[in-house]
């Protein structure tokens, strides 16, 4: 027979069990990541190391003999404080969203989608020199470019792609770039820190991202062990973004003709003055 239990024990007993419970579940919740942290100062002193051209490249990227000014957005991008500033405040804002997904997707079942270019890798040294040297844009150059696997990190990308890792989450990167090039597309992924699941390019003109996003969240089926869903995009431009319907099936890509709705919720925009399709808009 039990002996009596004193009414009191009794009672900080029952406290105890749900603030125990309480405790089991606070551990078993993914851990919070802290809000970003990275040095503008750093890149924006940092003094580039250009190679020489190549003996015979009749394109390369380099700009031997300048002809004209850095352009005022090209400028901008590579040597302001605000531009590394409002990369970072937005690569944070994700990162709180992220967090909130986090706490209601189990592991490796959801998916945050972004692009590379001016999203996660920097290709405004290329940009410079191509605009400082007439300005055209040729193949030839952006190839070669490519190869030389030069893009610097974008302010707060590769922690961001971390802290989602290290919160459950898959990264998938959906780039304009050619798919021939996704073996150097990857290399300078890692190059710039930043983690990833997946990457895929561009194959030929197509450049609407829908169908390739609905491939990633396939070829990321053994790895979730079950087909992840998005539930994030990142870009810097808003065919980066996807619409989806109100259950959160994706429908298409945003187009400068939709509203906008989701940015700054589960659509997270980069700034990027130098390129992108705004540059179609009637100017009025």
């Amino acid at each position: 027979m039990l002996r009596d239990v004193p009414k009191g024990f009794a009672q900080m007993r029952n406290l105890a069990i749900p603030a125990s419970l309480g405790a089991l579940l606070w551990l078993a919740q993914p851990a919070l990541a802290a809000p970003l942290t990275y040095d503008c100062q750093a890149r924006m002193t940092r003094v580039w190391a250009i190679p020489p051209v190549a003996v015979g490249d009749a394109d390369p990227w380099q700009c031997a003999a300048p002809t004209a000014k850095t352009p005022a957005g090209v400028h901008w991008q590579r040597n302001s404080l605000e531009y590394c500033r409002l990369s970072v405040n937005v690569y944070d804002e994700a990162l709180a969203a992220a967090q909130r997904l986090a706490k209601s997707h189990k592991p490796h079942t959801w998916l945050v989608l972004m692009d590379a270019d001016e999203t996660v890798i920097d290709n405004s040294l290329f940009e410079r020199e191509r605009q400082i040297c007439g300005g055209e844009f040729k193949d030839g150059q952006w190839r070669r470019w490519v190869k030389a696997e030069m893009a610097a990190d974008v302010p707060g990308a590769a922690a961001f792609t971390e802290a989602v890792h290290r919160l459950g989450g898959l990264v998938g990167i959906v780039t304009n770039r050619a798919v021939e090039d996704d073996d150097l597309t990857r290399a300078t992924l890692k190059k710039a820190g930043i983690t990833f699941d997946y990457e895929i390019g561009m194959t030929g003109d197509h450049s609407d991202k829908t169908e390739r996003w609905r491939g990633a969240e396939t070829a990321l089926t053994t790895k979730a062990h079950g087909r992840p869903v998005a539930v994030m995009w990142l870009g810097d431009q808003v065919t980066d973004l996807a619409i989806l319907d109100r259950r959160g099936k994706l429908l298409r890509a945003m187009n400068q003709g939709d509203a906008g709705d989701g940015i700054g919720d589960h659509l997270f925009l980069l700034p990027n003055p130098m390129y992108g399709g705004w540059q179609d808009n009637p100017d009025r």
